[in-house]
């Protein structure tokens, strides 16, 4: 099996964010935020998608980026508690990348002494349930959703070498990808 590249995103990969939700069509974004959302309000969430030290990670298993977790620490919280949301377009679903993120966003709430890790999804949306149930999530339902609280473990040296490892393939694979991409475009 070849291993899913997921990068921490930045300030400047904004457009491939921005692209991203554009592609995804309505029942994807129904599955993210909860409720038909208008794209005057996604774009006013995309605005602001790396504020308050939110963690941005990316798949990319084409060199293109396909699906974005984030991991957002709830404010004024002193029990180390954080908020986990994904997308992953269509037609990318059912591969491991929304497994893969999940993976990704708990090791990075590992390493920063978060202690749960707390992920909102709609009653039916089963993928998501199952994702949960998975890495071993406490399922509650809520009035037409399910909050699923992950325990996240304690850091160790080999998370944090798991993290910047992952980093650090990601990125070579990307600055690898670059010349085919140019050809591509140019």
């Amino acid at each position: 099996m070849y291993e899913l590249p997921i990068r921490r995103l930045r300030i400047y990969d904004k457009p491939k964010i921005i692209s991203h939700f554009n592609s995804l069509d309505s029942e994807a974004l129904t599955s993210r935020f909860g409720a038909s959302i208008s794209t005057a309000c996604i774009q006013s969430y995309l605005s602001g998608i790396f504020d308050n030290a939110a963690l941005v990670f990316g798949a990319f298993p084409d060199s293109c980026l396909r699906g974005v977790g984030e991991l957002r620490i709830l404010p004024d919280n002193r029990a180390h508690v954080a908020e986990a949301a994904f997308t992953v377009e269509t037609e990318w679903q059912d591969r491991g990348i929304g497994d893969a993120l999940l993976s990704r966003i708990i090791t990075a709430a590992r390493n920063r002494g978060i202690r749960e890790v707390h992920m909102l999804c709609l009653a039916t949306n089963q993928k998501m349930r199952r994702l949960a149930a998975k890495h071993d999530a406490e399922l509650s339902l809520l009035t037409g959703q399910v909050e699923a609280t992950l325990t996240a473990p304690w850091p160790t040296p080999l998370s944090i070498a798991e993290e910047i490892s992952g980093e650090y393939h990601a990125m070579a694979r990307a600055i690898l990808s670059w010349p085919s991409m140019n050809q591509r475009t140019g």
